[in-house]
């Protein structure tokens, strides 16, 4: 670099556990139809108070800042017509279970800083803006303008960056400091969707777990009527995952389902026939598959490898049961190629998708100035020689043209983004923020 740079260590450090202690979860953990949303809080308090945080942070930088109404917000500096965009998002999944250090209290022990979304993704938000705060002290000029984007809805619905495209300018190119180095060239289609059975009389069954349809479920459990009037109650523990890689998880809502079937054989349920019927279509289409092959979408390319298939979230009320799946597609794949094998396939069992969603998936070529140029600092800063990658995971390069992803996990670490305890090293927080100054620079 042409300047030497100095990483305000600690700073930095607090101000990554003051963004985790709010807690950011969409909605404030309410339901849709229970949220009332304030101006400038449509998605929760709790992220309305993250993203006034980190403006503030970015203004005592010497940064200009802009709130977007909320739905997101973006820090700028330096001059001249073009931009370079850096996307980052500071909600946050909900905590789920099993935490040894609270989920919400950013502490640090042993060179590990311990938080729901230390690493996903306000470690490397903040890490950015102390990346910038470290060019601007060197005296750093940059003739380009750079926008340090923050979104707030990346776990959920995306709607933040819906706001931001239509209302705002789009970088030039960029990156997003939400996945994996060296760097990410190809994000496999991401299709969400719900497996619906209405019900005519559940009674007081239930069957409950899981927080999102975009992580592996740590905690099931169904409450069963039985015809003497009693209650089978079967509960399950498992461990909770990032969706885009299901092999990491145990999934506690296919222990619960694997067990009603077990138990559906053997004893008189009395909790109406289509729970009986959803309960026969899990173990007949899903079971503990995590590729579709029970259900018959197990497919995969050369370029991004083999779809994943993972149930997040089911639940029941007086009427209905709803199952949430995130299904990771190959990029060469169509989105409704897929959804017509499950349509297909679900339809026997007289069940329903609604609430379809389907992301683009994103392929860059390897060889263009943005992937060679990001590709070389970090070579240069690690001696790193690794080759860029693919995976199944969805970041904002999805959001706009020429927008990559761009650490901040380091080959072989642990990935812990959705599960109890997730941490990012103080070390690599050090690391990273220097390799995203040189990363601005070039």
């Amino acid at each position: 670099m042409k300047a030497e740079i100095f990483i305000d260590e600690r700073y930095m450090f607090k101000a990554i556990s003051d963004l985790i202690k709010l807690k950011s979860v969409k909605y404030d953990g309410q339901k849709p139809e229970e949220y009332n949303a304030l101006p400038g809080e449509p998605f929760g308090h709790g992220i309305a108070e993250a993203l006034k945080y980190v403006l503030k942070l970015c203004d005592s930088i010497g940064m200009k800042t802009k709130n977007c109404d909320g739905y997101a917000g973006y820090a700028e500096v330096g001059d001249g017509e073009k931009m370079v965009g850096i996307l980052a998002h500071l909600d946050v999944v909900p905590e789920g279970n099993g935490w040894t250090y609270p989920p919400y209290g950013g502490e640090i022990s042993e060179g590990k800083l311990y938080g729901r979304g230390a690493l996903d993704d306000k470690g490397p938000a903040v890490a950015v803006i102390f990346a910038v705060k470290a060019l601007i002290d060197s005296g750093t000029k940059l003739n380009k303008r750079l926008r340090l984007i923050f979104g707030t809805d990346e776990e959920n619905d995306w709607e933040d960056m819906a706001y931001y495209t239509e209302h705002e300018e789009h970088p030039d190119l960029g990156f997003t400091p939400d996945a994996d180095f060296p760097i990410v060239y190809g994000e496999m289609g991401i299709l969400q969707l719900d497996f619906v059975m209405v019900m005519d009389s559940p009674g007081k069954s239930f069957i409950r777990g899981g927080e999102a349809s975009n992580a592996v479920p740590d905690y099931c459990e169904a409450h069963i009527a039985t015809k003497d009037g009693n209650f089978k109650v079967i509960k399950a523990k498992g461990i909770a995952a990032h969706a885009s890689v299901p092999e990491e998880g145990r999934n506690a809502i296919s222990k619960v389902m694997k067990e009603l079937y077990v138990r559906s054989m053997e004893e008189t349920f009395d909790c109406g026939d289509e729970l009986l019927k959803f309960i026969q279509f899990y173990h007949d289409k899903i079971g503990y598959c995590i590729h579709g092959e029970q259900i018959g979408c197990d497919f995969a390319d050369e370029a991004t490898g083999r779809l994943t298939f993972n149930v997040g979230k089911i639940s029941t009320d007086d009427s209905k049961i709803t199952l949430s799946i995130d299904i990771r597609c190959p990029v060469t794949l169509n989105g409704k190629d897929i959804l017509s094998i499950l349509e297909k396939e679900s339809s026997c069992y007289g069940i329903k998708i609604e609430n379809v969603d389907f992301m683009r998936p994103v392929f860059s070529n390897r060889d263009s100035f943005l992937v060679k140029n990001l590709l070389e600092v970090y070579r240069e800063e690690t001696g790193d020689l690794s080759e860029p990658i693919t995976m199944g995971g969805g970041t904002y390069a999805r959001a706009m043209d020429n927008i990559v992803a761009f650490g901040p996990l380091f080959p072989g670490r642990e990935a812990t983004e959705h599960m109890c305890d997730e941490y990012i090293l103080t070390d690599d927080l050090v690391k990273i923020t220097k390799i995203y100054a040189k990363a601005i620079e070039r």
